[in-house]
């Protein structure tokens, strides 16, 4: 949640409201099928009372020290939602796997078919890949500790290419892409001041 809250999603405080909220709604219509996806506590009963005791230790800044934990597999598979669906459809573990005649293809190729694949929504989809692959490249610092996490835990795989030289190729092909296909992203509008320095 602190990630999410850094990268400019929900802050605490937005979610413990909305757990509040959550708990009135239990209260007054506990039957409401819009509360049927918001887990419930082992005594349903207990479930508003439950949700506002989590609002409360979210407002309450009583967390432990991210040294004190080290990351788990479900907090990382939260941290790569392009690369969940990317990698195991088109580097999954048999190589490319959208088409059988792409089973042999190198790492360059499935990139491109990727890339064709994506296009034209790609400046709403390669800026997110390319991040991905900087956050791999920060959080796993081995070809071991990539093939166990992104072909074990999420079923995806490199092509023919090791984790090591795959992300910074794809990262690299998705801007090369951009600044050619989609160029430019940004322009300033008529009398729309510019970053300012």
């Amino acid at each position: 949640m602190r990630t999410a809250e850094a990268d400019g999603g929900r802050n605490l405080r937005e979610i413990a409201a909305e757990l509040r909220v959550a708990a009135d709604l239990f209260e007054a219509r506990p039957e409401d099928e819009a509360l049927g996806r918001i887990p419930r506590a082992e005594s349903e009963g207990r479930t508003p009372q439950v949700l506002r005791e989590i609002a409360g230790h979210l407002e309450s800044g009583d967390w432990r020290s991210s040294e004190d934990v080290p990351l788990g597999t479900d907090e990382l598979l939260l941290r790569f939602p392009r690369f969940s669906q990317i990698l195991p459809i088109y580097w999954g573990q048999d190589g490319v796997a959208i088409s059988d005649d792409m089973q042999d293809s190198t790492a360059e190729e499935g990139i491109s078919l990727f890339l064709a694949e994506t296009h034209p929504r790609c400046p709403w989809q390669l800026p997110g890949v390319v991040s991905e692959c900087s956050q791999a490249l920060a959080l796993f610092h081995t070809e071991e500790q990539m093939d166990a996490f992104f072909c074990e835990a999420m079923g995806g795989g490199s092509g023919s290419e090791d984790f090591l030289g795959f992300f910074p190729l794809l990262a690299r092909r998705c801007v090369e892409h951009l600044k050619e296909a989609h160029s430019p992203l940004w322009t300033p509008r008529g009398g729309e001041p510019g970053p300012s320095r």
